[in-house]
């Protein structure tokens, strides 16, 4: 990271560091002793071994290990190897650039309050947050944030910021279309703190949905992939409820598609049979992709 930082050149140093970034935090593989880093609850190795099979940590679980111990064991890494195996694949995923085309343009915002002019947008494709930190993202990213040398306490206060947290205070909380108000109570009659989270979620929600419209021209839509959370064992119905949000706010929702989703591609942990019987548990190998559509 020491020898990263000396390169003056700010596009070059970037890509450095997101390839260290990427060899640190992977969905089972990477340089620390993390499992699932990109999933909401990672897991410390409990064996750790080197190449040749030697054991370097958890002799003692080593001698007869569970299923559970078998699955939380790994081989140690090279962070070099593994460092200089991304940048080759990093550099084999440039794309020639092509004067005759628009350059891309890269900028930091808001989605609740987005930095661009009124109907000067052809198409929005986004994928938001899940209700309620369904997968934590701050979670998974810290591990890397920290050795660029974010404090754990600055990062804590970005999460709380995050559109899907669960911070309860000093919310802003818009009004809700009759549906989307509905999934609220229900949730508000379990619990009265996911009530609140759930409507803080939809609020963020709403803002951001009425910025897409904003900014898009007329004509033009948004595409916009969802997937619902369970609080309390109660599906949120996020698709549903967007739906209906986009809606109030001025789109046109000409149809949800529905994908079915790879559980070996998948971010959010999910059983690999189906429980037909569980909606829940169905719904969570799907997930939903909305048309909005600016009149």
């Amino acid at each position: 990271l020491a020898e990263i930082a000396k390169i003056t050149d700010e596009g070059i140093r970037s890509f450095f560091e997101i390839a260290l970034s990427a060899s640190i935090i992977t969905k089972s593989g990477g340089v620390s002793l993390a499992f699932d880093l990109a999933h909401t609850r990672p897991h410390r190795a409990k064996i750790v071994l080197t190449k040749e099979g030697a054991v370097l940590l958890g002799s003692d679980l080593n001698e007869a290990p569970s299923l559970r111990t078998q699955f939380l064991t790994k081989t140690l890494r090279s962070p070099f190897e593994e460092f200089a195996k991304r940048v080759q694949q990093n550099i084999k995923g440039i794309v020639p650039h092509d004067s005759r085309k628009i350059p891309p343009s890269l900028a930091f915002g808001d989605s609740q309050n987005l930095p661009l002019p009124d109907s000067t947008v052809d198409l929005i494709v986004t994928s938001p947050p899940y209700a309620s930190n369904a997968i934590d993202y701050m979670r998974a990213h810290k591990f890397s944030l920290v050795w660029f040398g974010y404090s754990v306490s600055d990062l804590g206060e970005r999460r709380g910021k995050y559109i899907g947290g669960e911070a309860v205070k000093n919310n802003l909380l818009e009004p809700l279309p009759p549906h989307a108000a509905g999934v609220v109570t229900a949730m508000t009659a379990v619990d009265r703190r996911k009530g609140i989270i759930l409507h803080r979620y939809y609020a963020e929600m709403t803002r951001a949905l009425r910025e897409m419209c904003r900014v898009l021209k007329p004509g033009k839509a948004a595409v916009v992939v969802v997937g619902s959370s369970v609080m309390r064992g109660k599906d949120t119905e996020t698709a549903e409820c967007l739906a209906a949000i986009g809606r109030a706010v001025g789109f046109e929702v000409p149809h949800i598609g529905v994908r079915a989703l790879d559980r070996n591609r998948r971010m959010l942990p999910a059983g690999t049979i189906r429980n037909l019987t569980s909606q829940i548990q169905n719904r969570m190998h799907e997930e939903y992709v909305i048309g909005f559509y600016k009149p």
